[in-house]
């Protein structure tokens, strides 16, 4: 096995990571980010339109880059809320881009010692990391818009290292959805097409990223949805397994926040909030946000 390669596994595996595979950095990506931001699927995100360039062509992002190492992280797959108010498993714990920046830059370590110069990024950076994620075979892109991975579903954060080494690609894995739509016909806002995830439409999107009041179309179909939504997640057949995965402890939910009721946190001061939703992805919508999206639900 190649030496960079084989360290790198070693090291990812040690620090947690369940998965890895490597892409080519010039896999050509066609067109369909264009064509999605083109019909203005993106929403008011304008930082996609913005990192379009760097998306579709890493060299922008690290010159010389010859290799993206994508890397899998597990978290929750069971919903740990004992009240209403459902918070998206990914958010249940403490916040990832934290877990992850440190055990990234040990990572980065290892491949210079091959003499490699590297870029890292967990869903921060212009890097179409599930594109780049099936191509290197660690699972393929459902209708749902996500990486879906034949042991382990979809209940995984993705990290990116471009890096300047040639290291062995992988092969893609053909996509396995066959005749399923259960996640489209799951999603309550109609927001799952074509495997693209309209955001317009995304209940994700209206209860994190947007800054504008949720329409009233939207706001009908919420329902106990506080801080993102996993409907498309937890009808996938592929996620059946909800009890597989071993999780970084820091990823669960705290006990109070398991228990704090919906009229608790509407009754709470920016100062109760800062604390309950300390350390959490929670916290950087911000108090006024997760108010609104308690007043619009159905709790």
């Amino acid at each position: 096995m190649h030496a960079a390669r084989q360290a790198l596994e070693y090291a990812a595996a040690a620090l947690g990571f369940s998965g890895l595979g490597v892409a080519d950095a010039h896999t050509p990506q066609g067109d369909k980010l264009v064509r999605f931001i083109a019909a203005g699927m993106h929403a008011d995100m304008e930082w996609m339109e913005r990192h379009l360039p760097a998306r579709q062509n890493p060299e922008l992002v690290l010159p010389g880059v010859q290799s993206i190492v994508i890397l899998t992280y597990e978290y929750p797959r069971v919903s740990a809320r004992q009240q209403a108010g459902s918070i998206a498993r990914y958010a249940q714990g403490e916040d990832y881009h934290k877990i992850l920046a440190p055990k990234l830059a040990d990572l980065d370590e290892t491949l210079q010692f091959y003499g490699g110069s590297q870029r890292c990024f967990s869903d921060s950076g212009p890097v179409s990391e599930r594109f780049f994620a099936a191509q290197a075979g660690l699972g393929w892109i459902g209708r749902n818009g996500l990486l879906i991975r034949p042991k382990g579903g979809s209940y995984c954060f993705l990290s990116s290292i471009l890096t300047t080494l040639k290291l062995p690609a992988d092969t893609p894995m053909r996509n396995h959805c066959g005749n399923c739509h259960r996640c489209e016909q799951a999603c309550p806002a109609g927001a799952l097409q074509n495997g693209c995830c309209d955001a317009r439409r995304c209940l994700a999107y209206w209860t994190i990223e947007a800054k504008s009041p949720m329409p009233a179309d939207i706001a009908a179909v919420l329902g106990t949805n506080l801080y993102g939504c996993d409907i498309c997640q937890e009808v996938c057949p592929w996620n059946r397994d909800a009890n597989a995965a071993r999780v970084d402890p820091h990823l669960l939910m705290p006990a109070a926040l398991q228990h704090i009721s919906p009229a608790e946190l509407r009754a709470q001061g920016e100062e109760d909030f800062l604390c309950t939703f300390a350390g959490s992805p929670v916290r950087r919508i911000g108090r006024e946000h997760l108010q609104r999206n308690l007043e619009t639900g159905r709790f």
